[in-house]
């Protein structure tokens, strides 16, 4: 079993649907994840900040829900953990909806009727500064107001809160303001790769605090600044720089295979783990790291779905 915290597939449903191409995950993502191995995974709703609309957000639910729905023979839309032990023993791919940024959310208490649709996840932003909290590329702010509001209503209802795109202040006052579980569902050790979107020893050891957990993604920059060891290899040793930093209970993965949203692109750009087919390749190069067998399934699944038994109701 494989457990990926990130992927975007929600968006490139909508995208699909919008080029007119029906069924496009059955067709274009599915064999995939059944390649790789891949048995439950958080399909998220990326509406870009800069670029979309309100109008997209909304559409990008409508279109994708209603889809996973209609392939109900290999999909099974999970609201909590049993619901993933139901999947798995169905033989479904086990999806939890979630969402990359909130900018376009009208007020906290929104957050409700997308609970209602099945949405069990949400990262509060995708690098923006917007009326919940502030991403990495703004500086001076943190976690709003509205935030504050909308956080209370996550915890209310039992939903994941996930910190990846966040800056220094608002991981820091998400940490002070909230009591259960937080996970980074898609980012790497800052110590080994200087980049905004990594995460310093000091939010690994606070992430540990919370019983959180970090998805490592293979995200090319986000391994290294050196094209040479932008590669699954440079990748484990993140997962293994993190357990030995803060454990084996707090690292997971959190792929962020998102190729297919750019135009022409086929590939991650990392060797070895090119597409979500290869995902496996991270867990046999740990394996010759000398990760045992009980200690690579608390990095495949076990650690993130100690979350989803705890957080989801």
């Amino acid at each position: 079993m494989i457990f990926d915290a990130h992927g975007d597939i929600l968006t490139d449903i909508y995208e699909e649907s919008q080029k007119g191409n029906k069924d496009s995950f059955r067709k274009k993502h599915y064999p995939l994840y059944v390649k790789g191995g891949i048995t439950h995974s958080i399909f998220v709703n990326w509406t870009d900040p800069y670029q979309k609309t309100k109008e997209d957000f909304d559409k990008t639910f409508d279109v994708a829900i209603d889809e996973l729905k209609q392939v109900s023979d290999i999909v099974k839309i999970c609201l909590n953990y049993d619901d993933v032990k139901k999947a798995h023993a169905e033989n479904k791919l086990g999806v939890i909806l979630g969402i990359e940024g909130l900018k376009y959310l009208d007020n906290p208490e929104a957050i409700k009727d997308l609970y209602h649709r099945g949405v069990r996840h949400a990262i509060l932003t995708w690098n923006e500064e917007n009326n919940y909290a502030t991403g990495v590329a703004e500086t001076e702010s943190g976690l709003k107001d509205k935030g504050r509001e909308l956080l209370s209503w996550m915890e209310q209802l039992g939903m994941i809160i996930d910190l990846s795109h966040a800056n220094p202040n608002t991981f820091e006052d998400v940490m002070n303001y909230t009591c259960g579980p937080i996970i980074v569902s898609h980012g790497n050790a800052k110590s080994l790769c200087d980049h905004r979107r990594n995460y310093t020893d000091d939010q690994l050891m606070r992430l540990k605090e919370r019983d959180g957990v970090i998805g490592v993604c293979a995200v090319p920059n986000f391994i290294s600044k050196d094209p040479e060891l932008q590669t699954v290899e440079y990748l484990a040793k993140h997962i293994d720089y993190i357990v030995k930093l803060i454990g084996i209970d707090h690292v997971g993965l959190g792929l962020d295979v998102y190729y297919y949203l750019m135009e022409g692109k086929t590939s991650t750009g990392v060797k070895g783990l090119e597409t979500i087919e290869q995902a496996q390749n991270i867990l046999d190069v740990l394996r010759t790291m000398g990760y045992s067998d009980q200690e690579l399934e608390k990095i495949a699944h076990k650690n993130f779905d100690r979350i989803l038994l705890k957080v989801l109701n």
